[in-house]
C-alpha cells in the first residue's frame, strides 16, 4: 500500500470517529439510564457500513469508537475498564456484521434490488441483537443492572440499533456508491413540505393520543420513495427519525413511550427502505427491457437485411437459370447451324433479362415504400410464360404441369411481375416436393374468381404434403422442408399477397399440398372510372 493510499484511509477512519461521536451525541436522546441505549442509535449504522466499504483496516476505528463515544458523550461513566469491555464487544459485533455483509456478493450497496434491502434487514438484525445479549450480560455481570431489566435493557438496545443501522448505513452506502443522485423535481419543495406537515399534526394535534395520527407519515414517505427511489427514502427517513425525536421530546417530555416509539420507527425504517429498492428494482427492470429491446431491434435489422439479401439471391435465381439454359440452347443451336433456334433462344435471353430487372425493381420498391407498382395485367398470358418457361424442363422430370384460367378472367390490376414470380414459386416448390418423394406426379395451377368477387390463384399438387409440425397458418422465412431448399419462396409469395391487400393459405395431406393466393379483384375498368371520375 502507497504512503498516500494508506493516509487516505487513516484519514478517513478518523472521520469515521468524528461521525461516530457527533451521531452518538445527536441521538442521546431520552437514554434508558443513564446509559447509550437510546430511541434511535445510529453509530452502529456508520460501523457496519464502513467495514463493508472499507475491510478489516478499519477494524481497529471500530472497535474503539464505542469507548471513545461513551468518553466524550457520557464521561465515562461505567469506569474505563468495563468501557472498553463494551466498546470492544459491542463494536466487534458491527464489524463482524459488516464482514459478513462484505462476503455477500449478491448484496448490493446502491439497493438495487429488494433482496438488497431484506439482506441489510437480516445483518441488521442479527447484529442487533448479538450486540444487546452481550451488552447485557456485561452489564448483568458488573452489577450494573439488575436481573428483572435485562430484557427491557435488551430490547431497547436491540431495536435502537436496528433503527440506526436501517437509517444511516444505506445513507453512507448510497453516498458511497449511488451514481448519479436523482435530480430534484419540481415537486420537491411541497414533498419536503408534506413530509414536515405530516409530522406537525402527528405532534401538534392535540386531541390525538400519543402517535395515533402516526401512520400520516407514511403518506410523504411512500411520495418521495417513489419519486427519487432509495436515495429519496433514504433521506426522507433520516429527516422523519429526526423529527420523531425532537416531536417526542416536544409533546410528551420525559416519558414519550419508548417501546412504542420505536417499533413504528422501524416499521417506517423497513417500509420506506423496500419500498425505495422496489422503484430501483422497477428501474433497473424497466432498463433492461429497453436494452433488451435495442438488441432486439439490433438483430431483427441484421435478419431483416440478411432476409432481404436471400430474397433477392431467391427470386433473381430463377431468371439466371432460364438465362443460362437459353444461352447453352443457344450455343449448340448456333454449332449446328440452326439460326431460327438461336434467334428465338437470343430472344428469350432478353426476355428473361428484362424478368431479372424487373424482379428487382419490384422487391426494391416494395422494400423501399412497401407498395406495389399496378399495371394492367394479363394472368393468362403471364401463367403461359410461365408453361413454357417451366413446363418441358418439368416434363422431363416425369412432372406434368396444368394450367387452367377462367376463359371469361378479366384484365386486372396488379404487379405482374411480383404475381408472375409468386406462382413460379408455388410451382418450383411443389414439383421439388414431388421430386423429393421419389416419383411422378402432377401441379395444377388455376385461376378463377370467386362468389365474393376475390381472385383465386390455386396450385396443387399431389406429392407428399407438408409434415407434420409445419406452420402452414404462417410459413416463417428460413423454415424449410426440403434439403436444398432456403425456405423463402412461400414466404415471399405470401408478402406479394399480403402487399396486394389478400392472402396465402395452405392446406396440406398426404395426397398433396394446395396452396391459394385470394386478392381482391381490381379491375382495369375500375381503375379507368376511378381516373375519369
Amino acid at each position: 500500500m502507497t504512503d498516500a493510499r494508506l493516509y487516505r484511509r487513516v484519514g478517513i477512519g478518523l472521520v469515521f470517529l468524528v461521525a461516530y461521536v457527533a451521531l452518538d451525541y445527536v441521538s442521546y436522546v431520552k437514554p434508558y439510564r443513564g446509559l447509550g441505549i437510546t430511541a434511535w442509535n445510529p453509530p452502529p449504522g456508520l460501523s457496519i457500513a464502513v467495514v463493508f466499504l472499507g475491510g478489516w483496516f478499519y477494524a481497529p476505528f471500530v472497535l474503539i469508537a464505542p469507548a471513545l463515544a461513551d468518553i466524550m458523550v457520557r464521561g465515562a461513566a461505567l469506569g474505563p475498564e468495563l468501557e472498553i469491555i463494551l466498546s470492544v464487544a459491542v463494536g466487534g459485533t458491527y464489524l463482524a456484521g459488516g464482514l459478513a455483509l462484505r462476503r455477500m456478493t449478491t448484496f448490493d450497496p446502491r439497493f438495487r434490488y429488494v433482496r438488497d434491502a431484506l439482506t441489510l434487514i437480516g445483518v441488521s438484525v442479527a447484529s442487533a441483537l448479538v450486540a444487546a445479549a452481550l451488552y447485557v450480560v456485561i452489564l448483568r455481570a458488573s452489577g450494573t443492572i439488575f436481573q428483572n431489566e435485562v430484557l427491557a435493557v435488551a430490547w431497547r438496545a436491540a431495536v435502537g440499533d436496528i433503527i440506526g443501522v436501517l437509517v444511516m448505513a444505506p445513507l453512507v452506502f448510497l453516498a458511497a456508491t449511488y451514481r448519479p443522485w436523482p435530480r430534484l423535481e419540481p415537486l420537491a419543495m411541497l414533498q419536503l413540505a408534506s413530509l414536515f406537515g405530516a409530522l406537525a399534526v402527528v405532534f401538534g394535534y392535540q386531541e390525538a393520543t400519543a402517535f395515533q395520527l402516526f401512520y400520516l407519515l407514511f403518506l410523504p414517505l411512500l411520495w418521495i420513495a417513489l419519486s427519487y427511489g432509495p436515495p429519496g427514502a433514504a433521506v426522507s427517513l433520516l429527516f422523519i427519525q429526526l423529527g420523531l425525536i425532537i416531536g417526542a421530546e416536544i409533546r410528551f417530555g420525559p416519558d414519550p413511550g419508548l417501546g412504542a416509539l420505536q417499533v413504528l420507527m422501524t416499521a417506517l425504517a423497513i417500509t420506506g427502505l423496500i419500498v425505495g429498492t422496489i422503484v430501483a428494482e422497477r428501474e433497473d427492470a424497466a432498463a433492461r427491457l429497453r436494452d433488451q429491446q435495442a438488441s432486439i431491434n439490433r438483430a431483427l435489422r441484421i435478419r431483416s437485411a440478411g432476409e432481404v439479401a436471400a430474397t433477392i439471391a431467391h427470386e433473381i435465381n430463377q431468371p439466371l437459370t432460364a438465362l443460362n439454359t437459353y444461352a447453352g440452347i443457344a450455343a449448340k443451336a448456333m454449332a449446328e447451324g440452326r439460326q431460327d433456334l438461336v434467334a428465338r433462344a437470343i430472344e428469350r435471353i432478353s426476355a428473361e433479362s428484362m424478368r431479372a430487372n424487373e424482379v428487382l425493381r419490384g422487391i426494391r420498391e416494395l422494400l423501399r415504400q412497401g407498395t406495389l407498382t399496378k399495371r394492367r395485367v394479363d394472368l393468362a398470358a403471364k401463367l403461359e410464360e410461365l408453361e413454357e418457361l417451366l413446363g418441358e424442363d418439368l416434363e422431363k422430370k416425369g412432372i406434368r404441369l396444368l394450367i387452367d384460367v377462367d376463359p371469361d378472367f378479366p384484365i386486372i390490376r396488379a404487379d405482374g411481375v411480383q404475381l408472375q414470380q409468386a406462382i413460379h414459386n408455388l410451382i418450383v416448390n411443389g414439383a421439388e416436393a414431388i421430386l423429393g418423394a421419389g416419383r411422378s406426379g402432377t401441379i395444377m395451377t388455376t385461376v378463377s374468381l370467386s362468389d365474393q368477387g376475390e381472385v383465386h390463384i390455386e396450385v396443387q399438387d399431389d406429392g407428399p404434403g407438408f409434415p407434420p409440425g409445419y406452420d402452414v397458418d404462417e410459413p416463417a422465412p428460413f423454415t424449410t422442408t426440403k434439403p436444398e431448399g432456403s425456405g423463402l419462396g412461400l414466404a415471399v409469395a405470401r408478402s406479394i399477397a399480403e402487399a396486394h391487400g389478400g392472402n396465402l393459405t395452405i392446406a396440406t395431406s398426404p395426397r398433396g399440398a394446395r396452396i391459394v393466393l385470394r386478392l381482391p379483384i381490381e379491375r382495369e375498368g375500375d381503375e379507368q372510372d376511378r381516373q375519369h371520375h
